[in-house]
């Protein structure tokens, strides 16, 4: 026999899951497994049904002897008359409500979320029959599908509520990109325009430069042509003062 010690309802869930039947359950106080009566007891059944002891040293509780089946027993009793003194006293006033006008409908069955959630992993995991799963958490097969149906029809509405959140940060972040690459197409336009002018500049200077070479290379040419004939002149012209000279 092992003996294995919780402090809170989640280690609780956590042993239960793991702990074969033989196995003690040691809790200091009965607060950490339970908020009340109804929580302990249903706690204690479950220890029952699993075949395992139960010790709490501040209640005076252990199981582990011969007369530990009959606390179990003596607790499922109790239970049972807390179910029936509970059923009676709602239907006590349920029937007052009636009669005063009042009477709005049933309320919702008071279910232990931690546990709940628990239970109908494993029966959603094929660990345990959804008949187990209702004897676990003490409900009815309509209170248990209904329970299941509110849980899926919540987390659905979660999904949508993200899925729409998600399609406004899209949406929002398309609308961005939009105006970025606005603004990006009229910077490269700018730029474009700018290289555009640069480039018809260099042209224009190119055509200048163009021009002053022609016209640099006709200033020589004339030049030249001038130079050949006032050497043409200058020898004339000494051809001639020969000549008068050879005369006189």
């Amino acid at each position: 026999m092992a003996l294995q010690s919780v402090n809170d309802r989640e280690e609780l869930l956590s042993v239960l899951e793991q702990a074969p039947a033989g196995d003690c359950i040691r809790t200091e106080r009965l607060t950490d497994l339970a908020r009340n009566s109804g929580e302990l007891l249903g706690v204690l059944k479950e220890l029952d049904r699993r075949g395992l002891d139960f010790v709490c040293p501040a209640a005076g509780i252990d199981t582990r002897g011969e007369s530990g089946k009959d606390f179990f027993r003596f607790c499922a009793a109790l239970q049972e008359l807390d179910r029936s003194d509970r059923r009676e006293r709602r239907q006590r006033g349920i029937d007052l409500a009636r009669e005063e006008g009042r009477y709005k409908g049933r309320k919702p069955i008071a279910v232990d979320e931690t546990l709940f959630d628990s239970v109908v992993a494993l029966w959603k995991n094929g660990q345990i029959t959804a008949r187990e799963a209702m004897s676990r958490l003490d409900l009815k097969p309509n209170t248990f599908y209904r329970r299941i149906k509110e849980q899926e029809e919540l987390k659905m509405k979660d999904y949508k509520k993200m899925e729409k959140d998600i399609r406004a940060e899209l949406k929002e972040a398309a609308k961005q990109s939009r105006q970025d690459l606005s603004e990006l197409k009229k910077q490269v336009r700018a730029e474009a325009e700018s290289v555009k002018q640069a480039a018809d500049e260099a042209l224009e200077l190119h055509d200048v430069e163009r021009e002053l070479r022609r016209d640099r290379r006709k200033a020589e040419a004339a030049h030249e042509d001038s130079v050949r004939q006032m050497k043409k002149d200058v020898a004339n012209e000494a051809k001639e003062l020969k000549k008068l000279m050879g005369e006189q």
